[in-house]
């Protein structure tokens, strides 16, 4: 019988499925108390002090070490997140680095800024990477994707933030590149996690790089201890493409909201049954996740409820950790990744290409992972996010030497 505690969640029900899955926070760990005090200052004023038990049973920042989750996720706009909710704090930090390092502009002292969070973001999870035997509590930290098609630059950059903490996983693209960054990382014995991640061809090439990346490390004799690998679904962001729907429709095929669900679905299953197959060394993490569909006028959560069971990884931002404990704090689940989609569904899903790309083992070729329209939207919004932050410098620079000028 699965333990019941005082103020069980959620997400305890969700880890009640399988031995082996993980809930990882998808943000930087600097932003949860500012998140979670938000939310439990919007409750009914009688179910603050049990929301607030249950929050701190996810993660106490007082006491990482007990935290339910397992793993971190960030990225650029997550970590531009984290200086939007303290810019004072990180206001001070630029101008007194920039003191320190004259020589440095504006966009290089936002990447050490950059840096800065990814450092502190890992230092409190490196609780549960120490208590877990260095077997969890890694937080994955992404290269600059203005660099995604550059394995040198990618390579040197996950070698300066890996140095930055024994718990950093590096966080490289799914691009044709980015496979070949992730055998070398793997072959000196660095933790990936492969980002932008939307296809079964793109799994199976990361899936195939990390072994072989593995045979070179223990030809090598690369010490091990502490690596892991990642692989990333990006779900909603696959699901939400244009091209899908344009596809759909001019294969003859009106998609509902419910086909498109089951696609991203479809997706990972597939995945997760080679995987299984195949005993690939990678874990397989699925985010980007999403209420839905309404089945009966009943709010559903098929992202979670049909991929349930399984050695995965569910990465939770707090967007969506709000969605759970606000409008589907019930829902419960069921061990249900090895479950079959609907045949009526597949026969539609199997008439659209796009579906079929991403679905199929053979689907894309690995120069093709380039052209994949979610890692092209996704990239532009992450680059986005790093000129933001170099804005944030930029400006503050900007100010600080206003205020020295004389009067």
């Amino acid at each position: 019988m699965s333990p019941v505690y005082e103020h069980e969640t959620i997400i305890d029900r969700l880890l009640q499925t399988a031995p082996g899955l993980e809930v990882w926070w998808d943000s930087s760990p600097l932003v949860y108390s500012h998140w979670s005090e938000s939310l439990i200052a919007g409750a009914p004023a009688g179910q603050q002090q049990t929301l607030a038990a249950q929050l701190r049973r996810l993660y106490d920042p007082s006491n990482s070490a007990a935290t339910l989750f397992t793993g971190v996720t960030t990225n650029p706009p997550l970590s531009y997140q984290a200086i939007q909710a303290d810019p004072a704090r990180w206001t001070a930090w630029v101008e007194a680095f920039a003191r320190s390092h004259p020589d440095l502009d504006a966009r290089q002292v936002a990447w050490e800024l950059y840096k800065e969070i990814v450092r502190l973001g890992a230092r409190e999870f490196l609780p549960v990477y120490e208590r877990t035997d260095f077997r969890y509590g890694h937080l994955s930290a992404q290269v600059n994707p203005y660099d995604c098609y550059s394995e040198e630059r990618m390579l040197g950059q996950a070698l300066e933030l890996s140095s930055l903490g024994p718990n950093i996983a590096i966080k490289i693209p799914g691009t044709y590149e980015g496979v070949q960054v992730i055998r070398e990382l793997t072959a000196r014995g660095v933790s990936t996690n492969c980002t932008s991640g939307y296809t079964v061809p793109q799994f199976i090439a990361v899936a195939e790089a990390v072994q072989a990346g593995l045979l070179e490390a223990r030809v090598r004799c690369t010490d091990l201890t502490g690596w892991r690998s990642v692989i990333t679904y990006m779900s909603s962001r696959w699901e939400s493409e244009a091209a899908f729907i344009e596809q759909a429709r001019e294969a003859g095929v009106e998609l509902s909201p419910e086909d498109i669900r089951w696609a991203g679905v479809a997706v990972f299953k597939n995945a997760y049954r080679i995987f299984r197959q195949r005993a690939y060394p990678s874990k397989l993490l699925i985010c980007s996740l999403r209420l839905g569909p309404q089945v009966g006028g009943e709010m559903r959560c098929w992202h979670v409820e049909e991929t349930a069971g399984g050695q995965v990884i569910f990465t939770l931002p707090p967007p969506f950790l709000t969605d759970l404990f606000t409008r589907v704090p019930d829902l419960k689940f069921e061990p249900r990744i090895r479950s079959e989609v609907p045949a009526d569904v597949m026969a539609r899903l199997r008439k659209v290409p796009y579906f079929n790309a991403g679905y199929e083992p053979d689907g894309l070729t690995p120069r093709e992972f380039n052209r994949i329209p979610a890692l092209l939207s996704t990239m532009k919004q992450f680059q986005g996010a790093m000129d933001k932050i170099a804005g944030f410098t930029s400006e503050t620079l900007s100010a600080a030497k206003t205020a020295a000028m004389p009067a």
